[in-house]
């Protein structure tokens, strides 16, 4: 459990789950391990997913190995602080019917909503010190993560690591690199994160990662724009004028400011009735922004809300809790604990992100400077700053983290084959700067960075032929692309008449 003390007794069992591969044995590559972000992302749900279809993109070769990383769904010890998972959702709906700070409004105001979410978050961590497993949540870091990828290469039987990662996957990637340079087979890291920032202090890692949500804001609304009605129900006005970019953006904000002074009464919904506020709506707004091929759904619902009309709209501010039942974590074919709760507040996030990262001390006033600060850096930056917040006070720091060198200069040791570094040029939550920070820190020699035009969160969300032909030849036949390649994706966003 514990690598910084070898003559411990306790251990960590590891939950794998395995795509084999389908082509002939001697066309074989070995094994492809895959992690999906978060952190709390379930490699063994990834590859239940998309096992085929990675697979499929790389002709059968490899072995599609995803892993649960400690604190997260099937990998034991459970670090959950709760018998049943019910409890934890149930504090996490109470979080979201709190929500960010958002709309603005005066700083009495303010301040009682900071004080209010503030206990609610606080809550958990109090739980996890009266009811927690302190072993497992001190060993859940990323860089015991990191090293139980050494042990799966080692149980393999395989001379280093193939590896994709996304979102924090980069940053774990990025950590097996650095301490395991010598390892490093073939890694593919996109949708690039800036470890450096994450490991050092959790409040600058959110602050990087809100450069170029601007960027995908926009593109939701100029490709809307040009789509026309018939396929983004936003592209005109209640005129029935063709929008402008500033038309739009002004409905929005004030559909914002509407439902923060009055929210929207839902009668019934898939979920149930409840309210819709305007941080419930940003949230959404936020979080679509990741997937641009869900942008027409968004904008019929953000139109039916401008109607009075939250009935879709409303599951998918309930999906916190709907479905999660008031039964043990251990409730499942392979009785051991399981996270259903869906999102990046589930309760795996706490012991690996605050873990990671120096103790976050804030007061509510410097919590409530923060959203506003988060905010002005891109839109929805205040439901980043929601999740950085739930580390604030967090006590179980990881017994071993990783603080550098993360530069060739300083210290960093080359790698046994190159990093291919994957970045979109607007990507709401791992902008391009921070993939030129990691890929130029690695060097020339232990990195390159494919570029590629394209909206949402890493190159899935916006598919290219070219991005992908470049991953093909990496992990197939080991062919690093020039740094600085660019490429254009083909799939064409709510798509005009």
């Amino acid at each position: 459990m514990d690598y910084t003390n070898p003559n411990g007794s306790a251990t960590v069992s590891i939950f794998l789950r395995k795509y084999p591969a389908t082509a002939s044995l001697d066309q074989r590559l070995g094994s492809l391990l895959v992690n999906p972000g978060g952190p709390g992302g379930s490699g063994s749900s990834t590859v239940e997913a998309l096992g085929e279809y990675i697979s499929t993109m790389l002709d059968g070769r490899y072995d599609i190995i995803g892993f649960d990383p400690r604190a997260v769904n099937l990998t034991g010890p459970s670090t959950a602080c709760h018998d049943i998972e019910y409890k934890f959702a149930h504090r996490a709906y109470q979080a979201n019917l709190q929500g960010a700070l958002f709309p603005h409004v005066d700083e009495a105001t303010e301040a009682a909503h900071v004080a209010k979410l503030s206990a609610i978050q606080s809550s958990h961590h109090k739980a996890c010190i009266a009811r927690g497993n302190y072993d497992m949540l001190r060993n859940s870091g990323t860089v015991a993560v990191a090293k139980d990828m050494e042990r799966i290469v080692q149980a393999l039987g395989e001379d280093g690591l193939n590896y994709l990662g996304y979102s924090y996957g980069t940053i774990l990637g990025a950590t097996f690199a650095a301490i395991r340079p010598n390892l490093v087979k073939r890694m593919v890291l996109d949708g690039v994160s800036d470890a450096e920032a994450y490991f050092s202090d959790v409040s600058q890692w959110g602050r990087a990662g809100m450069q170029d949500s601007h960027k995908t804001f926009a593109g939701f609304i100029s490709t809307c724009i040009e789509a026309g009605p018939t396929e983004c129900a936003l592209a005109v006005g209640k005129d029935n004028k063709t929008e402008t970019t500033e038309g739009l953006t002004k409905r929005l904000d004030m559909l914002y400011a509407k439902l923060g002074k009055e929210p929207l009464i839902v009668e019934d919904s898939l979920t149930g009735p409840g309210i819709v506020q305007g941080h419930n709506v940003q949230l959404a707004v936020f979080s679509f922004m990741y997937f641009p091929n869900t942008w027409p759904e968004l904008a019929q619902g953000l139109a039916l809300l401008e109607q009075g009309d939250g009935r879709d709209f409303y599951p998918s501010v309930n999906a916190l809790i709907y479905g999660t039942f008031p039964e043990p974590y251990t409730e499942n074919v392979f009785n051991r604990s399981m996270q259903r709760f869906p999102g990046s507040t589930r309760e795996s996030v706490y012991p690996i992100l605050c873990g990671d990262s120096p103790q976050l001390n804030m007061t509510n006033q410097e919590y409530a400077d923060y959203f506003h600060e988060m905010g002005r850096l891109g839109p929805g930056g205040e439901q980043l700053a929601l999740i950085v917040g739930g580390c604030r006070g967090w006590s179980f720091r990881a017994t071993e983290r990783y603080t550098g060198p993360w530069e060739v200069e300083k210290g960093l040791n080359k790698t046994k084959f190159p990093i291919l570094f994957v970045s979109l040029d607007a990507d709401p939550i791992t902008p391009l700067a921070s993939a030129v920070k990691m890929s130029k820190g690695f060097g020339t020699e232990s990195a390159t960075l494919l570029i590629q035009s394209g909206f949402g969160h890493s190159s899935l969300a916006h598919p290219s032929v070219c991005t992908l032909n470049n991953i093909r030849g990496y992990l197939l036949d080991g062919k690093v692309p020039k740094n600085g390649t660019y490429c254009t994706p083909e799939y064409v966003l709510q798509p005009s008449p």
